[in-house]
C-alpha cells in the first residue's frame, strides 16, 4: 500500500477526457489515459498478429485482434485501493523480477582486504608509573 502524502490530494490530479474520435461523438467521452494505454497495446499486438500471418479479415481476426487488447483495456486501467491504474502494479511487478541492469557497486575497500595478503602491524608501548610529587 502506498504512504499517502498530507499534498497528495485529489484535487490535483486531473482527468481529461476524449469526446469526440474521427469526427464522431463519444457521449460521455472516454478518460484520455484509457485511450493511449489502448493505442499502445494496439500497436504492440497488432503487428505481432499480423506478422504471425493472421489477417483481421478472417473468420476470427477482429476477436484476436479487438479482444485481447480491450481486454488488457479494461482490466488495466481499473483503479486500486490506493487510487493507481493496475498496470503500474504489474510493471512493478515486471521490474521486480527482471535482472538488474546496473552493477552493485561494492566497497572497494573490502576487495583490496581480500586480494592482498594482510599486513600485521605491531606497535611496542613502553609506560612506567610515576608516583605524584616524585620524580
Amino acid at each position: 500500500m502506498a504512504m499517502q502524502l498530507p499534498t497528495d490530494t485529489q484535487h490535483l490530479r486531473f482527468e481529461t477526457r476524449q469526446y469526440e474520435l474521427f469526427h464522431r461523438p463519444l457521449g460521455q467521452g472516454v478518460a484520455r489515459n484509457k485511450l493511449a494505454v489502448g493505442a499502445a497495446a494496439t500497436g504492440m499486438w497488432a503487428p505481432v498478429l499480423f506478422l504471425c500471418g493472421l489477417s483481421p479479415l478472417t473468420e476470427l481476426g477482429p476477436l484476436l485482434y479487438v479482444g485481447p487488447v480491450a481486454g488488457f483495456v479494461v482490466l488495466g486501467t481499473r483503479l486500486d485501493d490506493t487510487g493507481l491504474m493496475h498496470l503500474i502494479g504489474w510493471l512493478d511487478a515486471l521490474r521486480v523480477r527482471a535482472p538488474r541492469r546496473r552493477r552493485v557497486i561494492d566497497n572497494p575497500l573490502l576487495r583490496m582486504a581480500t586480494d592482498r595478503p594482510a599486513q600485521v602491524l605491531s606497535v611496542a608501548v613502553h609506560a612506567e608509573l610515576v608516583p605524584p610529587g616524585g620524580g
